[in-house]
């Protein structure tokens, strides 16, 4: 098979074979809207895809290389494909990637849990009771 010259196709294949198994919930984390819902993974798959094979020395430059190591690729990365992920509304996750760019760093990802977090908080009218802790959540 040829090579892939877009590199969000490596990427696709790896969602293709991971979503079904996705929680995406009904409503945005933050703001509780149900319109218009995407789902954010905090580590960007395409990123984590590019790092792992880099690692592992593994070709990810055609479909057929993609396929052959995607059940690998998933088992070895359950939890940041299924739970270090949040249901977001357009809006939000539009705001989140403002800030942390389209496709944020790996380091970033407990940068974002927090920014989610607290703006969950804001739109509860919840006060910090210190940085880094809330007096409810939900």
């Amino acid at each position: 098979m040829s090579a892939n010259t877009n590199k969000r196709i490596s990427v696709k294949w790896i969602r293709d074979g991971a979503k079904s198994a996705y929680d995406k919930k009904d409503v945005c984390f933050i703001c509780n809207s149900s319109e218009d819902l995407e789902l954010h993974h905090t580590s960007s798959l395409t990123l984590l895809l590019e790092k792992w094979a880099k690692t592992n020395n593994i070709d990810i430059s055609t479909d057929d290389a993609v396929l052959a190591i995607r059940a690998r690729f998933i088992e070895e990365h359950t939890s940041e494909l299924y739970d270090e992920v949040f249901t977001l509304c357009l809006k939000h996750h539009q705001k989140l990637h403002g800030i942390f760019g389209k496709a944020p760093p790996l380091h970033t990802a407990q940068k974002q849990v927090n920014w989610v977090t607290k703006q969950k908080a804001k739109a509860l009218g919840l006060v910090p009771e210190s940085k880094g802790s809330f007096s409810k959540f939900y």
